[in-house]
């Protein structure tokens, strides 16, 4: 990460966007009892480290591990998809994070393009946003999910194609995630990430830090959150919109971000982050 600029922004749909990880989680705990494995939540975020955001192939992989009994993953992961497919169906309704789409609609007014990169599958995927009321932020052409790529997070790949799909080199891409899968990918790509975990457990928030989060805030309603995302793209689109001229070239060197409070870290060391907050 370069700590400069950026003229587009991806996102994390669950967990980040859309608070559905108490369903992936759920689903996946009753998918281990089927199978012989009893974890509580706590079990489960120290014993599977693909627990919090996935992607579902390796979770299912680690608890077929656990369970001894030459468990195929594939069954763990049909479990898993099978209850979360009904959890979702039963829920009255699915809405964002609070604040998120405020903060969708304050980048849309800046005419910054938008993309999500999620390891769900696409029609899972399409459907959570269309009942979230978030699809129209994005389109279904820049939704890159799990069959849009040869590999899920964390590999880069997801977000190397929200990037392609936005028009823009990786590393002027944000990515918001929530998880340490998802800023492993984000990075590994070569974008900036800033983290909205769900997860409020000490060691991982300190394992968030240590991937690489560039800033970690607790939601999407912290007063710091603006005028980071002000900094970073009122460079970036300056500089987007006046490719080539000297003054852009002025500008994008100057436009680095500043520093309030401890929430943040702009610096071009590429060591682990100390933005944490409980």
């Amino acid at each position: 990460m370069t700590g400069g600029p950026v003229s587009a922004v991806a996102f994390d749909l669950d967990g980040t966007l859309v608070d559905l990880e108490r369903f992936h989680h759920d689903a996946l705990l009753r998918a281990a009892r089927e199978v012989g494995v009893a974890l509580t939540w706590d079990d489960a975020l120290h014993r599977l480290p693909h627990f919090i955001g996935g992607p579902d192939p390796r979770v299912a992989a680690e608890v077929a591990a656990l369970s001894g009994a030459g468990v195929a993953p594939a069954e763990v992961l049909a479990a898993k998809r099978r209850y979360f497919s009904a959890l979702v169906g039963a829920a009255d309704g699915i809405v964002p994070r609070a604040g998120a789409a405020e903060l969708l609609d304050r980048l849309a007014g800046r005419g910054v393009p938008l993309a999500v990169g999620t390891v769900t599958e696409r029609e899972p995927a399409l459907g959570i946003l269309r009942r979230a009321g978030l699809l129209g932020h994005f389109g279904a052409d820049r939704v890159v999910a799990a069959r849009d790529v040869p590999e899920l997070k964390p590999a880069p790949h997801v977000y190397r194609e929200t990037a392609r799909r936005l028009g823009v080199p990786p590393q002027d891409q944000l990515v918001f995630e929530d998880s340490v899968t998802g800023i492993t990918a984000a990075r590994s790509a070569g974008s900036p990430v800033v983290a909205m975990p769900t997860v409020s457990d000490p060691g991982y928030l300190a394992s968030i830090g240590a991937a690489g989060a560039t800033a970690v805030f607790p939601d999407w309603h912290d007063p710091a959150l603006p005028p980071l995302l002000d900094r970073l793209l009122s460079a970036g689109l300056d500089r987007l919109l006046s490719a080539g001229s000297a003054a852009a070239t002025a500008a994008g060197s100057d436009g680095r971000p500043g520093s309030p409070g401890r929430r943040q870290r702009t610096d071009p060391d590429p060591s682990p982050r100390e933005a944490c907050r409980p």
